[in-house]
């Protein structure tokens, strides 16, 4: 009989690892924390025993060896994202990677190549599109086949420089689009996506402002078709954080943290109502227990976080980094 819990491994334990393996342990169940893997034994031992967990691993290696994981959470920095994800995908493992999954296509294309020779699940960790109230809207759009005009959506903190921070540090791909961006992009293409079946590429104006150390620092994006999409994301502004989407007779908006959607206000056709789903724990829950039923019913690909949209966003990603002059951002190591 097959099990109805999967047994998941977490890789790189910084701080997004801890918020996942929380909701992981507290909100998700049909699955488990069985090992976890750093560089340093003492951090990993330290980490399992917080969260319950028996095995604390000092390699990825050791980790993709053990025959009781079915899943990998890939929570290192993103520029070792691809290398990481290879050394599981190898084993046979499925693996959740967080966002951005890789930062080139060549590193995304690889990665998805071997996941499909070895028969598994290779998924970018993009928790805002697994959110009940973000499937209650998407399912409302579609079965009531509403055209969609515009999208628009900002995210902006004005951070103070921490040069220990890998959010400033050009080595290790930092910047406002490999982090925020990927949130606002994926917001749009996945609704173009989902509703019209099309990814185009926009026009985009990325700037080093303020602290000038190699790496974006704004980014906007803006979209013509299918959807006009107007995205905006800093690190050195605080920018409004609703997204708006509107089209004939309609009018919608994701409230505060969008990108954690809870509540959605619509007013359609002359009506007004609400999707208000409060949620426990952070949401890291909603993809955990989406991949977790994608493996149990032996599934490999995911219509909730689609392969063709994860590819589209690095590509937006990677071309306009390139076209602004901060190619070296998303060159592989």
């Amino acid at each position: 009989m097959q099990s109805t819990s999967i047994k998941w491994g977490i890789a790189g334990l910084g701080s997004i690892a801890h918020r996942f393996a929380k909701d992981l342990t507290q909100h998700t169940p049909n699955a488990q924390l069985a090992a976890v893997a750093s560089r340093n034994l003492k951090q990993a031992e330290s980490f399992a025993q917080q969260y319950g967990c028996n095995k604390g691993y000092d390699s990825y290696y050791a980790l993709a060896e053990d025959p009781s994981i079915d899943v990998v959470y890939v929570a290192s920095i993103h520029p070792f994202h691809k290398s990481v994800a290879a050394i599981f995908l190898e084993k046979g493992k499925h693996v959740l990677i967080e966002k951005p999954a890789t930062i080139n296509e060549k590193e995304w294309d690889e990665l998805t190549a071997l996941a499909k020779e070895k028969n598994c699940l290779c998924l970018e960790a993009m928790k805002t599109v697994t959110f009940p109230a973000y499937q209650q809207l998407l399912n409302f759009l579609k079965q009531n086949t509403i055209q969609i005009q515009s999208i628009e959506a900002s995210n902006g903190t004005q951070l103070e420089f921490d040069e220990d921070h890998w959010i400033f540090n050009p080595s290790l791909s930092g910047g406002v689009t490999l982090d925020i961006g990927v949130y606002l992009l994926w917001l749009y293409c996945n609704l173009a996506y989902q509703l019209t079946g099309q990814l185009p590429l926009p026009s985009s104006r990325l700037l080093s402002t303020h602290y000038k150390i190699g790496v974006d620092e704004h980014a906007e994006f803006e979209f013509s078709a299918p959807i006009r999409g107007k995205l905006s994301a800093s690190i050195v502004s605080a920018l409004p954080r609703e997204a708006i989407i509107k089209g004939p007779d309609l009018e919608i908006v994701i409230h505060d943290k969008w990108w954690n959607p809870k509540k959605i206000s619509i007013q359609w056709q002359g009506k007004s109502f609400t999707i208000d789903e409060p949620i426990a724990g952070g949401g890291f829950q909603f993809e955990a227990i989406h991949v977790s039923d994608l493996i149990l019913s032996n599934k490999t690909q995911s219509d909730v976080l689609p392969h063709s949209v994860t590819k589209h966003v690095i590509k937006i990603m990677e071309d306009s980094l390139t076209q602004h002059g901060f190619a070296h951002l998303v060159t592989s190591q």
